[in-house]
């Protein structure tokens, strides 16, 4: 067993102006990682712009929840800049004074 065989494997690919995120699920890491270059492939105009539309992002965890806590900008409702950020400035925990 490896590192691999532990994780399910989330293909996540955000679309900005559209303020969704699309996920695909996979126990393949390799079946994971061909569609994730696919992806990469489809969307590449999108990508390499200066302000890009699209955001592709292949992630390892036990739950799509986790992937959901951890990538809190990918999963909100947002879709300008401004609400983006606020979004994920309301989920961070406040740092203690010390």
């Amino acid at each position: 067993m490896t590192v691999f065989d532990e994780d399910t494997w989330f293909l996540l690919v955000q679309h900005r102006s559209k303020g969704k995120t699309d996920v695909e699920s996979f126990s393949d890491y390799f079946a994971a990682a061909r569609a994730y270059n696919e992806a990469e492939h489809r969307y590449k105009s999108q990508l390499s712009s200066t302000d890009a539309d699209v955001d592709v992002l292949l992630v390892g965890a036990a739950s799509l929840d986790l992937v959901k806590e951890r990538y809190p900008s990918y999963f909100g409702e947002a879709t300008s800049k401004a609400d983006r950020v606020t979004g994920l400035l309301n989920t961070m925990q406040p740092v203690p004074a010390q």
